[in-house]
């Protein structure tokens, strides 16, 4: 069923029909879950997209470029339903530190192709482009792109820094938040984080960005907005709290998505990223 017609459906429907037929309907919330929406590029991201040389990866993987080809990389990644283009605001600091930059489009997302991804394929893809495009110097990595970037440098990624921006702690939390949104039976539920742990590789539970990254090496910096109502400050803190070693910047007035533009914000990631 298309995610457009599953947003359809009442809510009313998913938890009577997960009751009688729940594995039918974990595979039609596995469908929505897993389906991230297409937004256009907007007006503000324009100088971005036009400034940076496009390409087309393996595996249809878009991807956009400034700076020196030959100067150390910094890739740049969006959250769910996002753009390469959106974290663009870091590419100059970057650049006039002396990095090439490159920001993609993760699968299923921009101007890549596919209709489905998770946090496995997000976590692969990383590790699969960087065979392409050399070693890592950092990433700057946004929202559910944050957690990919810790899952992927756990599995194998090669790079020097990460710095994390707005970004969940937990996969569990965010899992349970959108099975409660449609009230589903525990059948349904239970069927359902079966069936992503077999995708994603690794159960929900232990996908926990904090104690994943204290296992790494990694200097890692976490940006975080106390006024980010979509991801609240709480998991920047949960993150550190597990993971000393870590950085914490808290910044205010910014929200979820104008910190990716802020210039103290976007230049204290680039200080980071170079120092």
């Amino acid at each position: 069923m298309k995610r457009s017609t599953l947003l359809k459906m009442k809510m009313a429907t998913w938890p009577t029909l997960s009751i009688f037929f729940p594995r039918q309907v974990a595979c039609w919330a596995k469908n929505l879950f897993l389906t991230p929406e297409r937004i256009a590029r907007p007006t503000s991201e324009h100088d971005y997209f036009v400034t940076s040389k496009k390409h087309k990866f393996k595996n249809g993987i878009a991807g956009f470029e400034w700076g020196q080809p030959t100067h150390p990389l910094v890739i740049l990644l969006h959250g769910w339903s996002g753009r390469g283009t959106q974290l663009g605001a870091f590419a100059a600091p970057l650049v006039n530190k002396g990095f090439r930059v490159v920001a993609v489009d993760g699968p299923a997302h921009g101007d890549s192709e596919g209709t489905h991804t998770h946090v496995g394929q997000f976590a692969q893809f990383l590790i699969d482009l960087q065979m392409q495009l050399g070693p890592y110097k950092g990433i700057i990595a946004h929202s559910f792109g944050a957690g990919c970037s810790i899952l992927s440098a756990a599995r194998g990624l090669k790079v020097e820094k990460i710095v994390i921006v707005a970004g969940p702690s937990r996969y569990e939390k965010v899992v349970d938040y959108f099975l409660s949104t449609l009230k589903l039976s525990s059948r349904c539920r239970q069927i359902f984080k079966d069936d992503l742990k077999k995708l994603v590789n690794l159960p929900i539970s232990d996908m926990n960005v904090g104690i994943i990254g204290k296992t790494l090496s990694i200097p890692t910096l976490i940006l975080h907005d106390k006024d980010d109502k979509e991801v609240p400050v709480a998991a920047a803190e949960e993150i550190k709290n597990h993971w000393p070693q870590a950085q914490l910047i808290i910044t205010s007035g910014l929200g979820h998505r104008r910190i990716l533009k802020d210039p103290t914000v976007t230049e204290t990631a680039a200080k980071f990223i170079s120092s």
